[in-house]
């Protein structure tokens, strides 16, 4: 009978070349793997140094400044209580606010957040909310305002604590309110000034900046203004008609 035996030292150099073999080809693939990984971790650092640039929030919140008659005002919403009782209409008063109101919003960014309330006997809202100011939401603004009309009395504080709601619905950091008026806080015949500044200064829980515009010569509604801006951490204006 034959023997084998001459054979086993092929077969075995044979097997063991075709492990080999089977090796190499399975460690080819996971060494070109961990070469790509290593360009691709090169290329797009997972670690940015502190500071390389701001974020779409911080860019969102930066403040901006706007001018409404001749002033500057910084931050980043703004809320506007507009005075359209009847001695607004005497002089052409209600006209200037128009154009004044639509130059200021139209200047807004689409960052910034806004509304506007405007008052006589009773008061009157363009949103109950903060707006965006997008295109659309300007011109619907600036709308609203151009239809305003002067009559009626002068109830200030509660158009003031109702921009004061629609401001604290806001998350923006630096909001800020303008309240312009031309006379003292005179509703139904009442001379309201004493009450309005309590009601409107322990509304203003959230201390937002209230800033005040007066329009006229009157010593009562003057000083008013005055002190309503003082309370509430805001600056005062004085516009000679």
């Amino acid at each position: 009978m034959p023997s084998f035996s001459r054979f086993t030292p092929v077969v075995n150099s044979l097997t063991a070349n075709l492990w080999v073999l089977f090796l190499v080809a399975l460690l080819i693939p996971l060494a070109i793997s961990a070469i790509e990984n290593d360009n691709t971790s090169s290329q797009f650092p997972l670690d940015l140094p502190s500071g390389g640039g701001a974020s779409d929030d911080e860019e969102e919140d930066a403040p901006e400044t706007i001018i409404f008659y001749g002033q500057n005002y910084e931050g980043d919403a703004f809320f506007w209580t507009l005075d359209k009782s009847g001695s607004m209409g005497w002089n052409g008063e209600i006209e200037v606010l128009k154009q004044e109101v639509t130059q200021a919003v139209m200047s807004l960014s689409s960052a910034a957040e806004f509304s506007l309330v405007a008052f006589s006997s009773g008061h009157i809202l363009w949103s109950a909310q903060p707006r965006r100011a997008t295109s659309q939401n300007k011109a619907s603004a600036s709308a609203w305002v151009g239809q305003l009309h002067a009559d009626g009395w002068t109830c200030l504080a509660p158009a003031v604590i109702e921009t004061l709601n629609i401001c604290n619905q806001s998350h923006k950091q630096q909001r800020q309110i303008i309240v312009l008026s031309d006379g003292a806080p005179v509703c139904n015949g009442i001379d309201t000034s004493s009450s309005a500044l309590n009601e409107i200064t322990t509304s203003n829980w959230q201390q937002v900046p209230i800033h005040t515009i007066f329009i006229g010569n009157e010593a009562g509604g003057l000083g008013f203004m005055q002190e309503l801006a003082l309370l509430n951490g805001g600056t005062s204006t004085f516009i000679d008609p």
